[in-house]
C-alpha cells in the first residue's frame, strides 16, 4: 500500500458564518491518485482550526472541478455540479481536541472513528475537489484559520 497526505486550506473572510454557509471557495487536493489509476481511499481526515471554533463542519467532495459557492453565502452548488459530488466527510464537536488557542478534529485513523471513504476520480484526473459547509455559527478571525489534511491510500 502507498500512503500520502494531501492538504488544502480555504481562503476565508474573517467573519461569522451562518448555518449552511460555504466556508471559503474551491478546495483542490492535488495528486490524490495517478492519471492511469484514478481510484483512492481516504483513510483519515484532519481539520486544524486555528480559531478554536470547534464547529460542526462538512466537506463536500467532487471528482472534478466545479463552480464553488461564494464564501459565507448559503451553500448552493448547481444541479449540474452536484452530479459530480462523490461524497462528504464531516467533523462534529466530539471529534475535536481543544488546545490552548486552537483545536484539531479527526475522522478515521483510530478504532473509534472509521472513515475509509473509497472513491474514483474522472478519467485522467489526479485532484480531488471540495468545499466546506458550516453547520453551526463559527466566527473565524484570520483568512488562514482552517486547514484540511487527508491521508490517502492508493
Amino acid at each position: 500500500m502507498n500512503y500520502q497526505i494531501v492538504t488544502a486550506s480555504p481562503v476565508i473572510v474573517p467573519a461569522a458564518y451562518g448555518n449552511g454557509d460555504a466556508i471559503g471557495g474551491l478546495l483542490e487536493f492535488e495528486n490524490v491518485c495517478s492519471p492511469f489509476e484514478p481510484s483512492f481511499k481516504i483513510v483519515s481526515a484532519v481539520l486544524a482550526d486555528n480559531a478554536k471554533q470547534s464547529a460542526l463542519v462538512r466537506l463536500l467532495l467532487f471528482d472534478r472541478a466545479f463552480t464553488p459557492t461564494a464564501d459565507n453565502a448559503a451553500m448552493d452548488p448547481t444541479d449540474a455540479d452536484l452530479l459530480f459530488c462523490i461524497g462528504w466527510s464531516g467533523w462534529a464537536a466530539a471529534d475535536y481536541t481543544a488546545l490552548s488557542d486552537s483545536s484539531v478534529a479527526q475522522k478515521g485513523g483510530d478504532l473509534g472513528a472509521v472513515l475509509a471513504f473509497a472513491g474514483r476520480l474522472v478519467d485522467g484526473g489526479t485532484s480531488l475537489f471540495g468545499q466546506l459547509i458550516s453547520y453551526g455559527t463559527p466566527t473565524y478571525v484570520a483568512a488562514t484559520d482552517l486547514t484540511i489534511k487527508l491521508l490517502i491510500e492508493r
